[in-house]
Formats: C-alpha cells, sequence, structure tokens
C-alpha cells in the first residue's frame, strides 16, 4: 500500500498521530522525502500537499493526506474522502475591501477580479451568483490584492488577523476545512487494498 504524506505544516500532526498508533516514522535527514516504517507492507513518500491528489487520481498511491480545500478544488472522480483528521482546521472564505461589502449586489459592469489560489472554487462561486468574474491565480499572499489588483479574495482563514491588517472583511463564508485522508476508488475496490486500508484507517482512527 502506498501512502502520500503532505509537506509542511500538515505534517507533524500527522506524524504524532502515527507515533501514538504504534506507527513510527523514520526520516534520515530533514528533507527526506522516503521516511522509513515498520508498519507492514507500508510504502511511504512526502509531497506537496496540493499534489497528492493528483497522485492518488492517477493510482500512484492508494491513500494521502491533503487538505479537505484541496480535495474540494481539484475534484478527481477516481478519488474519495474516507477519513477527516481535523488537523489544520481553517475556514475558506470570500472577502473583499472594507466598505464594498455590496459587490455581490452591485457589482461593477466590468467583470470582477477575484485573487485566490482556489480557481474551481472561485468559478463556481462566482457561477452561483451570476457574476462576470476573472480569476487571479494569487499562489500565495491573497490578501495583498485588494483594491487595486483585485475586487474579491477567496482564501483560506485560520484567525482572520490577516484580513483585518489590510481592511478586508468577510462577506461569504464557504466551508470548513482540516486534512482528511482521501483514497483512489479503485484500491478500495480491489478486495486486499482495501482490507489494508481499512486496517490502516481503523488504527489511527482510535487516537483522532
Amino acid at each position: 500500500m502506498r501512502l502520500a504524506l503532505p509537506k509542511g505544516k500538515l505534517l507533524p500532526p500527522l506524524v504524532s498521530l502515527f507515533e501514538s498508533s504504534g506507527i513510527i516514522l523514520e526520516f534520515k535527514i530533514d528533507r527526506d522525502y522516503r521516511p522509513h516504517t515498520d508498519y507492514p507492507n507500508l510504502d511511504i513518500k512526502l509531497f506537496k500537499a496540493r499534489s497528492i491528489p493528483q497522485l492518488v487520481a492517477l493510482g500512484n498511491f492508494d491513500i494521502g493526506f491533503c487538505g479537505h480545500d484541496v480535495f474540494i478544488e481539484t475534484k478527481y472522480e477516481e478519488v474519495v474522502e474516507i477519513l477527516s483528521t481535523n488537523f489544520n482546521k481553517v475556514e475558506i472564505v470570500v472577502a473583499t475591501l472594507r466598505g464594498k461589502e455590496n459587490i455581490i449586489v452591485t457589482p461593477p459592469k466590468r467583470p470582477i477580479l477575484i485573487a485566490t489560489e482556489y480557481e474551481n472554487i472561485a468559478d463556481n462561486w462566482a457561477a452561483r451568483n451570476n457574476l462576470s468574474h476573472i480569476t487571479l491565480q494569487s499562489r500565495g499572499s491573497t490578501e495583498a490584492y485588494p483594491p487595486e489588483d483585485a475586487d474579491i479574495i477567496i482564501d483560506c482563514v485560520e484567525t482572520g488577523q490577516t484580513l483585518e491588517a489590510n481592511n478586508l472583511v468577510i462577506i461569504e463564508r464557504l466551508f470548513e476545512t482540516a486534512t482528511v485522508l482521501i483514497a483512489n476508488k479503485f484500491s478500495l475496490k480491489d478486495e486486499e487494498k482495501k482490507q489494508e486500508i481499512k486496517m490502516f484507517v481503523d488504527k489511527i482512527s482510535k487516537k483522532l
């Protein structure tokens, strides 16, 4: 069974969860992308969280951890979400410059500019609100875009302090997100893989 783990801030809580479940990961160096474990028949590799749904969809990995927001954004038909950890909980919101809260009700005659790392989520949100729009891929520092370079942002928020510091206000809360375990649907149809995945999920679920 192949497992894709996310690099960065999503990783430490997962390593702790594994350890409390009796699954010890051994890293040779800080940037070791292939940690060793004595858990039977488990091959682990690290990637950026946003890469993991595609790798699972392709069948390169049977299971993987990523944010629920990334799962929603990527929308791969071959991938299903099978467990939420409640780690790294944040909220996906729509925000705009303070004083511009009515932009959805009275949008400008031109397409509105939406800065975000979630292009599909932004497109779906704009369509639901019948808004002509252009999506700008922000690739980080999304809060810096308004008002000169974007009308609206769609971003993840933990405390809201960065929004407040940039004079932005939330106009809609879309959904909460946390680290989740996803699986390849075809792996779940294979009886041997299905049992391996079930045993792994049962083991870590007891410590959540």
